[in-house]
């Protein structure tokens, strides 16, 4: 199952107590998944078809307990859906019109609405309860281990723009881009992905985007704490071999014993321990030494190498 189809059975499950939100929800629902049909002059057949039974579940409930209306039920494959089922409500006779009214579909001079009705979602939580099911009726959202993505896909140019002026109120920044007969709201963004699913109800899928985003946080770090280290690590040991081989060097044309004893100490220390940090380098050495004196000491090793090159070229 696709974290799309969990996030809307989660979202489908939530009951409303309020008549006026499930009102709201119902109506995304239908503008979103419906369409309206004319059989011979005067009756009205209107049809939803979804992929996701619990989507189509949910409408069957709301249509009863707000109309109480039973709409005809159908299943089907659909070649498109790769034989997956297709779930299918038809409401058909006398009470299309007056649901269809009720829920901002029509006017009342029975011509078809493309926007949010503004009386449905005056209220916060009937607003809410919009954006609940305009996204069980076209929404879509990447997985957690995807880059951030939230879309709500509809027909009319005026449902997109509505929408997005809907979001916007609660805090949720989206865009709207038109694809052929589709037009898309969506969110590119972690964190307006989080709020606009916080908002709607999905919390186990909040949960889920939020776990993740620590886990992969953490293996972040992990790696870029390793690859710094490891970085580190390359180079104390090229740092050491190239000391080493300065000291090689000293030690063939002069002989260490010709160094004053604090060079001496260091480069001793140095031959015996290749793989050692300056700090454990200094501690190694009677008395002690500190980093920075132990640098410094390699350093005018290093110089004193180079001069012994210079006049073995000469």
């Amino acid at each position: 199952m696709s974290f799309t189809s969990e996030v809307k059975e989660e979202l489908a499950r939530i009951r409303t107590s309020r008549r006026c939100c499930s009102l709201a929800e119902l109506s995304a629902l239908f503008h979103l998944e419906g369409s309206l049909h004319l059989h011979g002059t005067r009756r009205l057949v209107f049809h939803t078809e979804s992929e996701n039974a619990a989507v189509t579940r949910k409408m069957f409930n709301l249509l009863k307990e707000l109309f109480s209306v039973t709409p005809e039920v159908r299943v089907e494959r659909v070649p498109r859906l790769r034989g997956h089922n297709c779930y299918q409500l038809y409401l058909d006779g006398q009470n299309v019109p007056r649901v269809l009214q009720e829920l901002g579909l029509l006017d009342d001079r029975l011509h078809p609405v493309l926007g949010i009705p503004a009386r449905l979602v005056r209220r916060r939580c009937c607003g809410i309860s919009y954006l609940r099911g305009a996204f069980l009726g076209g929404g879509y959202v990447s997985r957690p281990e995807q880059p951030a993505h939230l879309e709500i896909n509809t027909q009319h140019q005026e449902m997109s723009r509505d929408l997005k002026r809907l979001l916007v109120r609660y805090g949720v920044k989206a865009q709207v881009t038109g694809r052929r007969s589709m037009f898309t709201v969506y969110a590119k963004n972690r964190g307006d992905q989080v709020d606009f699913l916080a908002l709607v109800g999905a919390f186990d899928a909040v949960l889920r985007l939020q776990s993740d985003a620590v886990l992969r946080e953490i293996r972040e770090n992990v790696n870029r704490r390793v690859n710094s280290e490891t970085a580190n690590l390359e180079k104390a040991v090229d740092a050491a071999q190239r000391q080493i081989r300065d000291i090689r060097i000293i030690e063939n044309r002069l002989g260490l014993e010709a160094l004053p004893g604090s060079l001496r100490a260091v480069a001793e220390a140095r031959l015996n321990n290749p793989d050692v940090t300056l700090r454990e380098l200094g501690s190694l050495i009677e008395p002690p030494l500190s980093k920075s004196a132990v640098y410094h000491r390699l350093l005018r090793l290093r110089s004193l190498a180079m001069n012994v090159r210079l006049e073995s070229h000469d």
